[in-house]
């Protein structure tokens, strides 16, 4: 196993129904099996509901139902946001594993406007997410579905 430099990125590399994905891991505070969530009200269908992150409260979203994904998701993790990003959480699938830099090959990103970069890897492809994005048009659905 490589050694842990600061130059060495390493990303969280999670399932979506068949499909892979990953997150920077300077990205996540942690991952957690799911738990008691309480409803937020008026919130957009693809949040599942809030909990209680070490004292600071943090919106769980579905990230199956946010990014249109046909059927249902089985949430199977949650993986929680570093908190300097947003007071959010993601459910999926399953965590696959972690992966250092030097294992993936990047390749261009599909025309997907909340890609990052695609990773290649042995045991397929991950689409590398933008939370910049992400977070962006999360912000943009709450706000919409208060309107309505």
């Amino acid at each position: 196993m490589p050694a842990i430099t600061t130059s060495n990125r390493r990303f969280l590399i999670f399932r979506l129904q068949s499909s892979l994905y990953a997150l920077d891991l300077m990205q996540v505070a942690e991952v957690r099996d799911p738990m008691h969530m309480w409803p937020i009200p008026s919130a957009p269908a693809c949040y599942s509901g809030a909990l209680n992150f070490h004292g600071t409260i943090i919106a769980v979203m579905n990230l199956a139902v946010f990014l249109g994904l046909p059927g249902c998701s089985q949430a199977g993790k949650i993986v929680v946001l570093n908190l300097e990003i947003a007071s959010l959480a993601f459910l999926v699938d399953s965590v696959v594993r972690i992966v250092f830099e030097e294992e993936a090959v990047f390749g261009k990103t599909a025309d997907n406007r909340l890609a990052a970069a695609t990773l290649v890897l042995p045991e397929g492809e991950a689409l590398q997410l933008d939370l910049e994005v992400l977070v962006n048009e999360a912000e943009l659905g709450i706000q919409r579905n208060r309107q309505l």
